[in-house]
């Protein structure tokens, strides 16, 4: 294999030069059987040695860095710092079904790796060489991922209403895998016991100010209107507490329907889990809000970009936190102040 250099590329590169000096090059002679080293300043036809790996990105052309670092970060996270990559080139991009996947060819100092994007993943090289049959693979696996159900909203959303996100996600399940009628009618009775559910953890994670006459356990319409009331109080909140209110009075009413309803179809079936996941949703974080007081408004930039987050780290049983994205600062329920995530 010859490697063919130009002659002023030759005389500056400094990858070239650095290593022409450090290594003695080899003569093309087919006439004897071992090669002789010999002055490269005085041949004809030499073959350089091979470039080190943490130097090729400085000859490619169309090269990203920020790209590479960010794939290069991901392999090591990967491998749990046991491997250091010396070098990340894209070889390949293919857009399928509307999705662009880019293909890299990693090295690292004990192998090699590609990496696929969109969503991101990797596969060894020597398990799967070729890289059209790794891209095949990634692709049918990712749309695998993609088919499988998962709720909306953050890990303290989740962990918020814990019971009613499993039950949630279990009947979103079996609406997957409904087909006939009976089958849609029971997607609407786990619907109904998922608000059921909900408002229980609601009410058992938040004081309402029910007093010492509260509504049924099950009685939806009115810790519906309860709830409503608490998250949405102020006149200048009227269309935000009507919508609330009849968006849960509705959903109640179409899974309640769902659940007698002899000629089912799996679109009733899914629109009462939209609906039924709707609510959940909105109330939720509006709730999980009042709970961490969270402001609109970031108290130190302005941001409204405020987020709670569930730190399990703080108190005796975790605690929602609320903090900006913007410039990381934080708000503990028990402190009225705005303090420096450190």
């Amino acid at each position: 294999m010859w490697w063919i250099f130009p002659l002023p590329f030759v005389s500056s590169c400094p990858v070239v030069k650095t290593f022409g000096k450090q290594f003695n090059l080899l003569r093309c002679d087919m006439n004897k059987e071992k090669p002789q080293a010999i002055d490269p300043s005085t041949s004809a036809c030499v073959i350089p040695p091979a470039l080190p790996k943490g130097d090729l990105h400085k000859l490619m052309f169309r090269y990203s860095e920020q790209e590479a670092q960010e794939i290069g970060d991901y392999v090591e996270w990967q491998a749990h710092g046991e491997e250091t990559v010396l070098h990340a080139e894209k070889v390949a991009s293919e857009r399928v079904m509307g999705h662009d996947h880019d293909v890299w060819d990693i090295h690292t100092d004990k192998g090699r790796w590609w990496v696929i994007t969109n969503p991101t993943n990797l596969y060894s090289q020597e398990l799967m060489p070729s890289l059209d049959y790794t891209l095949s693979f990634h692709i049918g696996l990712m749309a695998r991922v993609a088919a499988r159900r998962e709720l909306d909203g953050s890990d303290a959303e989740r962990e918020f209403v814990l019971v009613t996100s499993r039950k949630l996600l279990q009947a979103g399940e079996a609406l997957d895998a409904a087909d006939e009628a009976e089958e849609f009618q029971a997607v609407g009775m786990r619907c109904r016991e998922c608000l059921i559910t909900f408002i229980r953890e609601l009410a058992d994670g938040f004081d309402f100010g029910a007093g010492d006459d509260p509504p049924k356990a099950a009685d939806f319409p009115a810790w519906n209107d309860l709830i409503a009331n608490t998250v949405a109080p102020e006149a200048s909140m009227e269309y935000v507490r009507g919508y609330l209110k009849t968006t849960g009075e509705r959903a109640w009413r179409l899974v309640n329907w769902l659940t007698h309803a002899a000629n089912a179809t799996s679109a009733d079936a899914h629109l009462a889990w939209d609906a039924t996941a709707h609510v959940v949703a909105n109330y939720t974080r509006a709730v999980l809000k009042m709970k961490a007081k969270a402001p609109d408004q970031c108290g130190r930039c302005k941001s409204f970009r405020v987020r709670v987050d569930w730190r399990p780290d703080l108190g005796d049983e975790g605690m929602y936190v609320a903090r900006c994205e913007e410039c990381g600062a934080q708000e503990h329920p028990a402190s009225d102040q705005i303090a420096d995530d450190n």
